[in-house]
């Protein structure tokens, strides 16, 4: 019985085949629908996220002769000079060392990969190096009182030291700077004592309370306060958070170098050239990839969460400091690196 009805309501070939034929189509609209909404959503996704430049690229940006690297010294130089004519820099002068052995004098800017420079020109310097004590904290408080005591320099005591001196700065994206100091000084709970009353200063501004009261990590800043603190000050705070041209001897040294710590390892060969001695760059910057640091990663993160008003405003108070480097912005394909060409 079933065989005889099966038979009975079989459709003729030419139904099935157009049957078949319909099918095919609703099966390829399907599919066709399925790939435009999986493409725009690849697309919609891409256009909301921080362009990321390709490795091989990348690389291929980072290769600049000495020729090069020269001639954009003085680029910077002309930069400089403009920012010293506008007055577009309040100069606190932070502390140089001179390092006689290889006649060079480092203006010192926290947060710049300042450490490891001192580290690399004491090197070079020819100076004793205390034993490796196992923690690199230890090492790098054991080196800076090493320099400070040989090598520290008053620039005002001694104007004519920097004849016959080549002058060196550090200098690095803000944006990267920022972070870098909002997370090694605020948020890092084993930091220095130094900061403490900082922390306490930013939570009691931006909230309105006491420090000191409820869990510890409740008196740590966000970043959106630190932000609105950094602004609210005008950027004269302490020196690991303030504009690096305020900590620039501008009025007093005409910089021979001023070194991108984004492009630390290219600028080896130029500095150990410069100083008649070779720099080994072991650190932060090393020739890895500045993108790939975490401080930059924050930054593209964190950045654009806050108000624009907010970030227009931080932005007045380090312009000089983009402007003398051409930095690029955290929504920029080449973020963090500067403009150099």
């Amino acid at each position: 019985h079933y065989f005889i009805q099966s038979n009975l309501r079989r459709k003729s070939p030419v139904a099935e085949y157009k049957m078949s034929l319909r099918f095919q189509w609703k099966l390829f609209m399907l599919l066709t629908c399925c790939c435009t909404t999986i493409m725009l959503s690849w697309y919609f996704y891409n256009s909301t996220q921080p362009v990321i430049m390709n490795r091989v690229t990348l690389d291929m940006s980072l290769v600049l002769s000495l020729a090069d690297l020269d001639q954009t010294q003085k680029a910077i130089q002309t930069r400089i000079k403009e920012t010293r004519q506008e007055k577009t820099y309040t100069e606190h002068c932070q502390k140089s060392f001179y390092f006689s052995n290889i006649s060079t004098i480092l203006t010192n800017i926290p947060k710049s990969g300042s450490t490891n420079w001192k580290k690399y020109l004491s090197i070079a310097n020819g100076d004793e190096m205390k034993p490796n004590t196992g923690s690199a904290l230890r090492d790098q408080r054991i080196l800076r009182r090493e320099v400070s005591l040989k090598h520290g320099l008053k620039l005002g005591r001694n104007p004519g030291i920097l004849n016959g001196n080549v002058t060196l700065v550090i200098m690095r994206n803000p944006w990267t700077r920022i972070v870098s100091g909002y997370k090694d000084t605020l948020v890092r709970l084993n930091a220095s004592k130094h900061f403490v009353p900082i922390r306490s200063q930013i939570i009691e501004e931006m909230r309105s309370v006491s420090a000191g009261v409820g869990p510890e990590y409740e008196n740590i800043p966000t970043f959106k306060e630190f932000v609105a603190w950094l602004v609210a000050h005008g950027g004269k705070v302490d020196r690991h958070y303030a504009p690096q041209s305020y900590l620039m001897c501008l009025r007093h040294i005409h910089y021979d170098l001023v070194v991108p710590l984004e492009y630390a390892a290219q600028y080896k060969d130029l500095i150990s050239d410069r100083i008649g001695a070779d720099i080994e760059v072991t650190g932060s910057y090393d020739g890895r990839d500045a993108k790939s640091q975490s401080s930059t990663i924050d930054a593209m993160k964190w950045l654009p969460e806050l108000d624009e008003e907010l970030v227009e405003k931080l932005y007045e108070i380090f312009k000089s400091d983009f402007n003398i480097m051409k930095y690029s912005n955290f929504t920029g394909a080449d973020f963090p690196y500067p403009r150099l060409s």
